[in-house]
């Protein structure tokens, strides 16, 4: 089964239990999800939450109950979860517009219908309904030049010998792309993830896309030209809004937490598969000026993850 015929079978089984208080863990087992994916995974695609869902489609039964039958107003309350008609009444008026009474005796235009989830590939891009849920690039025969390190600390090391060296050489910086790749990953000795005051000894490559004549070079501006990372790869942004216990910003914490629901999502669906051995990712670093200048947090990231056809 993969997740759009689980998430479809999910939402079969909120619409059979509208009239009773839906179990959300049931939901998300039937999606073949845990719970946290398969919110955050809803909210992604839905572009609301699973409460909201489950409460508008409640309400849209509701509604049809004040048209089409002479029930009283209590009665509908109590039977689609509200303790009092005062508490349905606000409800009914945020969800339509109109009072139950007015809904009675003129009718209501909502409509709120059952999502059934569909996915598409449309321009590079995995579109889930019409939410685009991540890019596919793929690149070939490009170069980069680089910066390797191994030691502790080594994103920092390798993104400020990037820097320097940019500075001196490169004019147009901030319209370059520039990808960074722990080779054994970010914690090669098997630790976990803590919090983003921890330093852990790795190899690390902080890599520059080189453009036009550049490419055909074996030098450029005294670093030796290379062969880019080539293939498939699904293409994610990445929200910064993960921190520590210490309010510090984790951005490998928000990365990895960015990566979860998309990731499971992928590996579930049957025309791809995944081809990063041990995890190994790419990250996309989008520099401004004022980072080249004065070093700090980049001004967005991506993560690129290495996918092959099924």
């Amino acid at each position: 089964m993969d997740y759009i015929e689980g998430l479809n079978l999910s939402i079969a089984y909120i619409e059979d239990h509208l009239l009773e208080e839906i179990d959300c863990e049931r939901a998300a087992r039937i999606a073949g999800m845990s719970r946290a994916t398969y919110q955050r995974f809803f909210l992604l695609i839905a572009d609301m939450t699973l409460d909201e869902y489950i409460r508008k489609r409640k309400l849209q039964y509701a509604v049809r109950e004040l048209i089409n039958t002479d029930h009283k107003m209590i009665d509908i309350a109590m039977k689609h979860g509200y303790n009092s008609a005062a508490a349905f009444s606000r409800a009914v008026r945020n969800f339509t517009g109109k009072t139950p009474g007015d809904i009675r005796k003129e009718g209501s235009s909502i409509c709120f219908p059952k999502l059934n989830f569909q996915i598409r590939i449309k321009e590079g891009e995995m579109i889930v309904n019409e939410t685009a849920i991540v890019k596919m690039e793929e690149h070939r025969n490009e170069k980069v030049v680089c910066f390797a390190v191994d030691c502790i600390d080594p994103e920092n090391v390798a993104w400020g010998q990037m820097a320097e060296w940019c500075k001196k050489n490169v004019p147009d910086r901030t319209a370059r792309r520039y990808i960074g790749v722990a080779l054994s990953g970010h914690h090669p000795q098997g630790a976990e993830h803590q919090n983003a005051s921890e330093h852990v000894k790795h190899p690390y490559k902080a890599m520059m896309y080189l453009i036009g004549d550049e490419c055909g070079q074996e030098e450029f501006c005294g670093l030796r030209v290379e062969d880019a990372p080539s293939g498939l790869f699904l293409v994610n942004d990445v929200t910064l809004n993960q921190f520590d216990e210490n309010d510090k910003m984790d951005i490998a914490l928000s990365m990895m937490k960015a990566s979860e629901a998309f990731v499971e999502f992928i590996k579930n669906t049957p025309a791809y598969e995944f081809d990063c051995p041990a995890g190994i990712f790419y990250e996309e670093h989008i520099f401004s000026e004022k980072w080249f200048q004065n070093g700090g947090v980049p001004d967005g990231f991506r993560m690129w993850v290495p996918i092959v056809r099924a």
